[in-house]
């Protein structure tokens, strides 16, 4: 064979197995690459608390118990203390209690009191024709300014204004409608509307209201100012002395920063 032969004879073997080599890679099966890019928007839609919760481990899927969720917590609540102050509106006891003790134990421990403001004392009530009159321990005119401070303790709500304007008042209380007005206008309350109700039936219905607690009291009352916590009258003497030192021991909640 000569030799411009032989170098084509091999030439043509080269291309056939260049061909053949070519056809057997591409018959290999495609291999993905994995992806391991995990759109935001898809990790979102599948880490709900259930498969988050859910642990694969060899075969054995262990589901954990969702963590409590925070209005499933139950967290105690210690009631406020119910505070009852059984005073008369020109009594020199009750006015020192009302700005010495009760003011400032209040101001420092309101969040724990659920005040109620009685006036009436020693008094009693005479019931005519369906009409209330009242007589009482210091005089008519006692009489009149325990009803202007029942007025106020049903006009006024927020007790915190509403012992403000019993405290304004019992400072000088010798003429009940112009302390009244002065007190009541002076902490932006409308005093029309407690004069109506001094001045009205609903006043004499209000201040026999507070007659009635005052009388029912067990075991009854003897000494004005009498105080009542949580429907106890319980060590009155340290009561009357030290008021703000026996609400932080008788409060069953958290030690309060006042005390």
């Amino acid at each position: 064979m000569g030799g411009g032969r032989l170098i084509r004879f091999m030439i043509l073997v080269l291309v056939v197995v260049l061909v053949w080599k070519v056809w057997d890679y591409s018959a290999l099966p495609v291999v993905e690459t994995p992806n391991f890019k995990t759109s935001v928007r898809d990790s979102q839609t599948e880490a709900t608390p259930a498969k988050a919760n859910q642990i694969q481990n060899d075969g054995i899927l262990n589901i954990l118990p969702a963590p409590d969720k925070p209005e499933d917590i139950e967290v105690e609540v210690n009631p406020p203390m119910n505070v009852a102050v059984y005073y008369e509106a020109l009594c020199p006891d009750s006015r020192h209690f009302v700005m010495k003790q009760l003011t400032p134990a209040y101001k420092k421990l309101k969040d724990i009191i659920e005040l109620h403001l009685v006036p009436y004392g020693k008094a009693s009530t005479l019931e005519k024709n369906g009409k209330f009159t009242f007589d009482c321990q210091h005089g008519p005119v006692e009489c009149q300014a325990n009803m202007v401070h029942a007025c106020v303790t049903n006009i006024v709500k927020d007790q915190t204004k509403q012992l403000s304007i019993v405290h304004c008042m019992i400072d000088k209380n010798m003429q009940p409608l112009v302390a009244g007005q002065k007190c009541v206008e002076s902490h932006k309350e409308r005093w029309v509307d407690v004069e109506n109700c001094v001045n009205s039936d609903q006043g004499a219905s209000i201040l026999k209201h507070m007659g009635d607690m005052t009388h029912n009291l067990k075991p009854k009352v003897s000494f004005i100012p009498t105080i009542t916590i949580d429907g106890s009258q319980d060590d009155q003497k340290h009561v009357l002395q030290d008021f703000h030192k026996v609400l932080c021991r008788r409060f069953k909640g958290p030690k309060q920063p006042s005390c």
